[in-house]
């Protein structure tokens, strides 16, 4: 994949412009072709400052978590992901799934399905995005196990969350201060 996903403008400019703002974000998407009868397919784009994409091209570990939090205002998901190279900060970022709307459930949906799944990377500058290079990651059955759990889990929280205590900037509120980066490898988890 030498071009990157074929983003929108409208998506390409607000990634750059949240780099330039907050830092390194992620974004997932779910890509399909229009006369295909597949379900789509789960990629995450990653948009960074280019120094800072360009220090984990190469052989790298990468580590990922898949969290589930339960809110009196509803579920929040969070796909967190740190990109550790040989030499070097690891670079990390994450993006939060809403099984409220079609494009969470959707996503978290092919986590639980796919058996590999493609990072795109960005570099950000000057309020443009350019596309930067893939990795493909490996989706084992335990993750796959873990991402279908945690959408059974996502949606029973959310239909039993009564409809005027639904808000997701809420349940993110109650959850942001429990969000952590890096991931760590797995040989160093405790």
């Amino acid at each position: 994949m030498s071009e990157g996903l074929n983003l929108p403008e409208r998506v390409r400019e607000s990634l750059a412009r949240a780099v330039e703002e907050r830092g390194v974000q992620a974004r997932v998407v779910s890509t399909r072709r229009r006369d295909s009868m597949r379900p789509p397919t789960v990629h995450l784009i990653v948009a960074a400052p280019a120094d800072r994409v360009e220090a984990v091209r190469g052989p790298a570990r990468v580590a990922r978590r898949l969290e589930f939090y339960r809110t009196p205002h509803g579920p929040v998901v969070r796909l967190a992901l740190s990109i550790y190279p040989q030499d070097g900060e690891p670079l990390s970022a994450a993006t939060l799934l809403n099984v409220a709307q079609v494009s969470g459930d959707t996503a978290l949906a092919g986590l639980g399905r796919q058996e590999r799944f493609h990072v795109h990377f960005y570099r950000a500058g000057g309020r443009e995005l350019a596309y930067a290079f893939s990795k493909e990651l490996s989706n084992a059955p335990r993750q796959r196990g873990e991402a279908r759990e945690i959408l059974h889990l996502a949606r029973k929280s959310f239909r039993e969350t009564p409809q005027e205590s639904r808000s997701f900037r809420r349940a993110v509120a109650a959850t942001a201060p429990r969000f952590k980066l890096p991931v760590p490898l797995p040989e160093e988890q405790g």
